[in-house]
């Protein structure tokens, strides 16, 4: 017998097809093209002989930005790897799917294999031609489409070819925006944030972390190499980014300038792909100035630290929340804004944070409190709450990744429970029509999370913030279904497996098809909780899944059917008629026979038989009271025994005298007759 080293390995030599049209070998990787979210392996395409492709798979625990695979894919410039094809494939190693990303292979290698790495500095001639020219050029496309890449990084540029030189930029889709990327080349905001909770981001943060990558090249090293990432976030609060960042090496003249106009922190003075156009065409733009948080007169202390600016306050809090309660209950910190800073506005936020902290749901109200001054003290960071730190539209995918990952998504649960995001809003000194969606957005996921139902509660906030997210339930989470129709067969493939367990419908399959499944009726949802009567809550799984059958047009759903089928008896004693009951259980067998899940609901929940078999019951009834109120009333009779025995013993004196009599009379006739 081979061992199951043996037999994974030989799994593992076998191909793996995508959709038909290219073949993967998940014995030969190229770690060499590895990405974030997923490793590369070679592939072949089955149609295009000539085209030269690779695959990556991505990791079980990453989220793939499939919403905007079909985008990228149209993109037609060979500035930007290009995407070839994407979907699911059976992976041998996990014995269930994984996302497949299909790309066409660079002709040369990675510019940089780590941000440490020593290069030789580029020249300005060269920086323009290869790196400047050939990025914007793709960025403009994106941009144009709607797309942000997220992934702008020295690490993630490759050589076109062996010849020309001419750089491309690699793959942006197998993980989230920002995902994979060091704090160096994001902003101060992102890079407060936890890599999963970045959020979408905009094209200025593309911009950003791409002068980081050309003052990474223009130096041929990093910078900043011997600092950590707090290091580096602190540095750049302190200083701003391009001071910190560029410190005391020197740059020629008009890369320093296209640097300096990239690194600027407020996003609005930020340097745009027009302002690279012009850079590039020989005009010369005004030098940014670093703009420097204020900073106050007198430092506040925090457990043993000074602080002058209210950005670097803020990030101590959220790290000490018991300690920062104390101080801001104290009023101590109102002093400091007013007396030391000598900002009334920021001071008035601060109040209306301590305020407002008492509303909410879940956590203590110390961090509550803590969140939302943090959030006055510094309205551009993300929002911090116990220990986790994420943009606004960074939460969805902080709860994504919680969940893919099987940690507790109770903090980001917490932080929309609490009305986080809106606090976020209402204290950013300038309004944006984007903050009215996302507080009606987070407005509805609220009441989601405040009824524990089946169909609501944090799953159904899962589904709603992730559109691509597939089914995370335990029973089909290695299936991978992102559609109701991939579910129902998910299901099917796994009852044919025979791995029953008590129900095909949980909390995240019913949240999954509440937010997917739009047109099914939300009330059969609160059927399926636990105190529910059996018969009921089987009876609602099956019109449920019957429902997503019957709009979908899956058919064939034999196992799935036989499954439910075994769970159907309570609902065959609905029918007090025995032999109704085998009646009915033979027509299910039938249906599930033939795996429509329809018909199998309506042999068990057939109004018409259903309303027959009560009336025949309630005359059953009738006939069976009558006949006991009989047979009671015998019973009554028999049991006086006295009145029997007179009342037998009247009725045999009055039959005898009576037939004395008639004897008498007639020998008295006779007698004197002859």
């Amino acid at each position: 017998m081979p061992s199951d080293a043996q037999t994974a390995a030989g799994a593992m030599a076998d191909t793996v097809k995508l959709a038909e049209r290219y073949e993967i070998q998940p014995g030969a990787p190229l770690p060499a093209l590895n990405a974030v979210g997923g490793n590369a392996f070679t592939a072949k395409p089955l149609r295009e002989k000539r085209l030269e492709a690779f695959a990556i798979i991505c990791h079980a625990s990453t989220l793939p930005r499939t919403d905007i695979c079909a985008t990228v894919a149209s993109l037609d410039n060979g500035t930007h790897m290009r995407l070839l094809d994407w979907g699911l494939v059976d992976w041998p190693q996990d014995r269930g799917r994984r996302y497949c990303l299909m790309f066409e292979k660079p002709g040369g290698r990675r510019l940089m294999t780590s941000i440490n790495e020593t290069y030789e500095p580029m020249p300005e001639e060269q920086l323009t031609r290869q790196i400047v020219h050939p990025l914007v050029s793709a960025l403009k496309e994106m941009s144009g489409r709607g797309v942000v890449h997220g992934a702008i990084r020295p690490t993630n540029l490759y050589f076109r070819d062996l010849a020309s030189g001419g750089l491309m930029l690699g793959e942006s889709v197998s993980a989230q925006p920002g995902y994979g990327q060091p704090v160096l080349l994001e902003t101060i905001e992102r890079g407060m944030a936890m890599p999963a909770g970045r959020g979408t981001g905009s094209a200025a943060d593309d911009m950003y972390s791409l002068g980081v990558t050309l003052l990474m090249l223009a130096l041929g090293r990093n910078p900043v190499a011997g600092l950590d990432d707090e290091a580096i976030v602190q540095a750049k609060i302190e200083r701003g980014s391009y001071p910190a960042l560029v410190n005391q090496h020197r740059l020629p003249l008009a890369v320093n300038e296209m640097v300096r106009g990239l690194l600027v922190d407020d996003p609005k003075q930020r340097w745009t792909l027009n302002d690279l156009d012009l850079w590039v065409a020989g005009r010369r733009l005004s030098p940014k100035q670093p703009q420097i948080s204020r900073r106050a007169s007198r430092p506040i202390e925090f457990q043993g630290q000074e602080y002058w600016h209210c950005r670097t306050l803020a990030r101590a809090f959220a790290r000490q929340v018991p300690a920062a309660a104390m101080v801001i209950e104290s009023g101590e910190l109102d002093k400091w804004l007013r007396r030391s800073m000598g900002d009334e506005l920021r001071a008035e936020a601060v109040n209306n944070a301590v305020q407002t902290a008492s509303t909410g749901k879940g956590g203590s109200q110390g961090d509550r409190l803590v969140a939302r001054v943090c959030m006055a003290l510094d309205p551009t960071a993300p929002i911090r709450y116990r220990g986790r730190a994420m943009m606004p539209d960074g939460i969805g995918t902080m709860l994504a990744d919680a969940f893919m990952r099987g940690e507790s998504p109770q903090a980001p649960a917490e932080v929309v429970t609490n009305q986080l995001p809106m606090f976020w809003a209402n204290v950013q000194s300038e309004f944006k029509p984007e903050f009215v969606p996302l507080v009606q957005t987070y407005d509805q996921l609220r009441g989601f999370l405040e009824r524990s139902a089946y169909g609501l509660g944090v799953e159904r906030v899962l589904y709603e913030m992730n559109p691509t997210m597939p089914c995370m339930s335990p029973l089909v989470a290695k299936q991978l279904p992102t559609n109701p129709s991939e579910l129902l067969r998910a299901l099917d493939w796994l009852a044919a497996g025979g791995q029953r367990h008590k129900d095909p419908v949980d909390r995240h399959i019913a949240a999954f098809l509440g937010a997917r499944h739009k047109r099914g009726d939300d009330l059969l949802f609160t059927q399926l909780g636990s105190g529910v009567e059996p018969m009921r809550r089987v009876i609602a799984m099956l019109t449920i899944l019957s429902d997503v059958q019957a709009r979908t047009g899956v058919d064939g759903l034999t196992h799935l059917a036989a499954w439910v089928v075994a769970l159907l008896e309570p609902a065959f004693r609905r029918f007090h008629n025995r032999p109704q009951q085998e009646v009915v259980r033979k027509q299910a067998d039938g249906a599930a026979h033939n795996g429509r899940l329809t018909e199998l609901l309506k042999v068990v929940d057939d109004p018409e038989s259903l309303r027959r078999d009560r009336l025949e019951f309630e005359a059953a009834q009738i006939a069976y009271r009558e006949a006991d109120a009989e047979m009671e009333k015998v019973r009554h009779t028999i049991a006086d025994r006295n009145a029997i025995v007179e009342s037998s013993g009247r009725q045999v004196a009055a039959i005898t005298s009576s037939l004395l009599s008639t004897v008498m009379v007639a020998g008295i006739i006779l007698f004197f007759a002859f």
